[in-house]
């Protein structure tokens, strides 16, 4: 092996840390520049910025709707680059539960946590969505996966007992109150509007959740 071959391997594993870093760095400040300033008032300068790094490395990460996008996606279950939820592993962590009482606290957990990371964001997305092609798109298959992973999340909660048995064919309408009751808008109306803690926005979780229905 040459020198020059030798300083190459030794370096790559430095180069990719640092890159990694300089991703982590610039998704962060896009998260909170989106979430303070929204889609129009932050500019990729605005966020280079914030991360102390150049603007031509924030559009090495990715575009200003893509940077949208994989914020919330990194707020909101803890880790970026997923294609469905249930690939996160919070998301995972929380579904090998398999008592009742500890699954319940699990979901309320993940949903409180991840609400609080980015209810903020998804604000943001479904505004941008209204003009931006790109971020409309993201959003829609966000909401796609949304819905498969509901799913998923309905029936561990059914077979936990953690909501009471319904029909095979009542499945999807009990998925689509479960959803609603766990979604970031309502975060946003108990929390933002309405000035719930985070103690109860809890406990409303823990009271509603065992009580929905299809």
């Amino acid at each position: 092996m040459s020198v020059d071959a030798g300083k190459r391997g030794y370096s790559s594993p430095l180069r990719a840390r640092r890159a990694a870093e300089t991703r982590r760095r610039v998704i962060e400040a896009a998260a909170a520049g989106f979430a303070e300033r929204g889609f129009v008032g932050t500019t990729l300068a605005s966020i280079a910025a914030q991360a102390g790094v150049s603007v031509d490395s924030v559009v090495a990460v990715g575009s200003k709707a893509y940077l949208l996008l994989e914020a919330f996606r990194t707020r909101y279950a803890g880790t970026g680059d997923w294609v469905s939820l249930l690939d996160a592993s919070t998301a995972q962590d929380v579904l090998a539960l398999t008592d009742r009482d500890e699954g319940l606290e699990g979901m309320i957990a993940f949903l409180a946590d991840g609400h609080a990371r980015s209810a903020d964001l998804w604000t943001a997305l479904r505004a941008t969505a209204q003009f931006e092609p790109v971020v409309a798109e993201g959003l829609a298959e966000l909401v796609r996966l949304k819905g498969e992973s509901f799913e998923v999340t309905t029936r561990w909660m059914l077979d936990l007992g953690i909501l009471p048995p319904v029909d095979e064919a009542e499945v999807w309408a009990l998925t689509v109150q479960v959803n609603l009751v766990s979604a970031a808008e309502t975060y946003t109306t108990l929390v933002r509007d309405y000035g719930y803690t985070d103690e109860q926005y809890r406990a409303w979780l823990r009271r509603t959740l065992p009580v929905v229905r299809p």
